[in-house]
């Protein structure tokens, strides 16, 4: 326990909370907390909820609460990802999201990679891959014969490993070769059972996005959540990408007009400025849809503005509160044990904080730590100067997507 309490105080004074200091905080948004609990009971029903957004300023707790969150999650078996928006996972690029969504996906129960794991675990479950396999390959299921196929050799094939692999690359974004499907399906006895065509490559992005929850479920988990962090980044792109990127927000979220697949539960985060400092000024609303219907993206034009309304309800719905007095001090007492524990030194309680319209909960959280550490290892504390980061919003192409070359079909 005294390992955690240090690496967890370490984490916060960093800036970046781990799980340890995140179970250990606990969070005071208990509204959205509300809201995402609702969001997982009904992941599965046919009127699940849309995915949400919660708002706040640098330093708020954003990441913090999707930490949180996440957990809560776990709670209920959950597999969770979680994914920065950046240069390398842009927003307006859905493969390279969804990518980075399997890759850091991990099981409430295991530390394993998610999919290899759950792979491996149906192949041990012969019922429940039966099960899985027969729901994908009904004629009405939407699925191109691959996936049936694949589901099939996990069972029956010698080579379990290579069909993982196989599988995972195929998940993932990845090429399946025409050749070694055939040669596997033919080495198992089973080729004649099935006969995977090509498929239109315009497809497979949404029946891999699809699959995965229900391979999740069959393997004994709940939902799939996915949580999109640092979405402001998208302030940044090109007209043009901006627009893409508000229509793909709207896809994860499952808002209407847009198509979600059961078992997928999305938010997102994203600064409490957006609106005014990008949306508002550059008119996004009005002039994007336009834009990408110049460029003939007639689906992205008409979903661009429910990503836009995405992200105006995140700021007047579930925008983090400010820290009350009392938030404040129940906080301030659950880090001082944390403080003690960790270095077997007795904290001492500390005056109530100025409070300021400016001051986030990070900086009152740095703030504790850093009089400790004066005190701790000085033996005298002082005044701390505090400055809070404005976030960016000037444009860079540098950042735009790289183009999307046509994902070429794997297997015929």
């Amino acid at each position: 326990m005294k390992l955690d309490s240090r690496i967890a105080i370490e984490a916060l004074r960093a800036g970046v909370p781990n799980r340890t200091a995140i179970r250990l905080l606990g969070t005071e948004q208990g509204r959205i907390e509300s809201a995402f609990d609702a969001a997982l009971e009904t992941a599965w029903t046919p009127d699940r909820r849309p995915g949400f957004g919660i708002a706040g300023g640098f330093g708020a707790g954003k990441s913090h609460l999707l930490g949180y969150l996440a957990e809560a999650a776990r709670a209920h078996r959950a597999v969770v990802s979680r994914v920065a928006i950046s240069k390398e996972t842009p927003l307006a690029n859905q493969a390279a999201v969804f990518a980075a969504a399997v890759r850091t996906a991990e099981l409430p129960d295991s530390a394993d990679d998610a999919l290899g794991a759950c792979l491996a675990g149906l192949r041990e479950q012969p019922d429940r891959l039966d099960a899985l396999e027969a729901k994908i390959a009904a004629p009405d299921s939407g699925f191109a014969p691959v996936f049936a196929a694949l589901l099939r050799l996990l069972g029956r094939a010698g080579d379990a490993a290579g069909v993982i692999r196989a599988f995972e690359r195929m998940l993932a974004g990845g090429r399946l070769p025409a050749v070694w499907l055939r040669g596997a399906l033919r080495d198992a006895g089973i080729r004649g059972k099935f006969a995977p065509t090509r498929a239109d490559a315009r497809d497979l992005p949404a029946q891999r996005l699809a699959f995965l929850p229900r391979l999740f479920e069959a393997a004994g988990y709940g939902p799939w959540c996915l949580f999109l962090d640092e979405v402001e980044l998208i302030g940044r792109y090109s007209a043009l990408q901006r627009g893409l990127a508000y229509a793909e927000l709207a896809r994860w979220l499952g808002l209407p007009g847009a198509a979600r697949p059961p078992g997928l539960v999305s938010l997102f985060a994203v600064t409490d400025d957006f609106t005014a400092s990008v949306i508002a000024p550059r008119d996004d609303a009005r002039a994007l849809p336009d834009r990408l219907r110049l460029k003939g993206r007639e689906a992205e034009a008409q979903l661009a503005p429910a990503g836009i309304e995405a992200i105006a309800r995140a700021e007047r719905e579930h925008r983090l509160s400010p820290p009350g007095e009392d938030e404040l001090a129940a906080c301030h007492d659950r880090l001082r044990a944390l403080y003690t524990e960790a270095y077997d030194w007795p904290a001492p309680a500390l005056p109530p904080p100025v409070r300021t319209g400016s001051r986030t909960m990070r900086h009152y959280i740095k703030g504790w730590v850093t009089q400790w550490d004066l005190a701790r290892l000085l033996g005298r504390t002082g005044p701390l100067v505090t400055e809070t980061l404005v976030t960016i919003y000037t444009e860079e192409t540098s950042l735009d997507p790289a183009p999307v070359e046509a994902d070429e079909a794997d297997f015929e």
